[in-house]
């Protein structure tokens, strides 16, 4: 396949965005492909959950490590951009996560309702298993952590509503469509043009945290910890997970607000921790969107 020659400001091959686009395609053929060679090794090697190939923790390759962070939209070079970019068309949902996967809405579930998200027992549960023991009302389906109280119990009634639009159909498969181009479906070309189409790296971000990461005037201890935060190195539970510590449904928020504890979303998004740290960077004189591009990557 010829691929036509992108060029930074250098004029360099972008090799990192290549790169990712190739990951991205095997990460398309785990959804598409399940019956092949390489799917059933890789299940084999790193086993079946939800009918999801596991991360493997320690165990896993460097590869598999970051093809894993692609497919799940975290700790990725360029941010969600394949998670994004993919969609379950409806069928059996024999392959589908209830909570993790975008099939209902434009969101995970686990994003529109992130405290029963908390509080539900088994959150690799798959839409069919949902579907079989009942997800309306009186049905065995809802397994909670602890009682619901009455704000949390209307919130699974606003959930339940919202599945009565769902029908499955059990005669077809699980449909993958990659939004760019839905006729062609995923390929290292078409990936490569979405990962290239965005803004580019700015320079002068990096140049200002070398500055600010080396000033001579700080405690070496908030220097270590700069260090460790502008470069994804702090034990957030998304780390943790990503090193073998704890277990995949162990990532949440320590704030108890149902997301994923990243960089990102401790010091930008959570609503428990984040508006301290709007106080500290108000203090600190730092400018919110070059704070931004240096947890995400941007």
């Amino acid at each position: 396949m010829r691929l036509r020659k992108e060029v930074g400001g250098l004029r360099v091959r972008r090799l990192r965005e290549f790169n990712l686009a190739l990951l991205g395609k095997r990460c398309w053929r785990q959804v598409t492909n399940r019956e092949g060679l390489w799917f059933r090794l890789l299940a084999a090697r790193y086993g079946l959950e939800g009918g999801r190939l596991q991360p493997g923790g320690r165990e896993g390759s460097v590869w598999w490590r970051e093809m894993v962070k692609i497919r799940d939209g975290f700790g990725s070079a360029l941010g969600n951009w394949y998670v994004d970019n993919v969609r379950l068309k409806a069928g059996n949902r024999l392959n589908t996560l209830f909570w993790l996967d975008r099939w209902v809405g434009d969101v995970p579930l686990r994003v529109r309702y992130r405290r029963l998200f908390d509080l539900f027992d088994n959150k690799l549960v798959i839409v069919a298993q949902m579907f079989a023991l009942g997800w309306d009302e009186g049905g065995g389906a809802w397994r909670w952590r602890r009682r619901l109280w009455a704000w949390e119990e209307e919130l699974v009634k606003e959930c339940r509503t919202l599945l009565l639009t769902v029908s499955l159909q059990v005669e077809n498969d699980d449909v993958w469509t990659w939004i760019p181009d839905p006729l062609a479906g995923y390929t290292v070309r078409g990936a490569f043009r979405t990962l290239t189409n965005g803004a580019p790296l700015n320079h002068d971000v990096h140049l200002f945290y070398d500055d600010l990461l080396w000033r001579k005037d700080v405690p070496l201890k908030v220097l270590i910890f700069a260090c460790r935060l502008f470069r994804n190195r702090l034990p957030t539970k998304v780390n943790l997970f990503r090193r073998g510590i704890i277990q995949y449904e162990d990532q949440m928020c320590v704030g108890g607000c149902g997301v994923q504890e990243t960089n990102e979303h401790l010091f930008l998004n959570c609503g428990v921790f984040a508006q301290l740290w709007q106080l500290v960077r108000n203090w600190l004189h730092v400018y919110p969107h070059l704070y931004k591009h240096s947890l995400t990557g941007d």
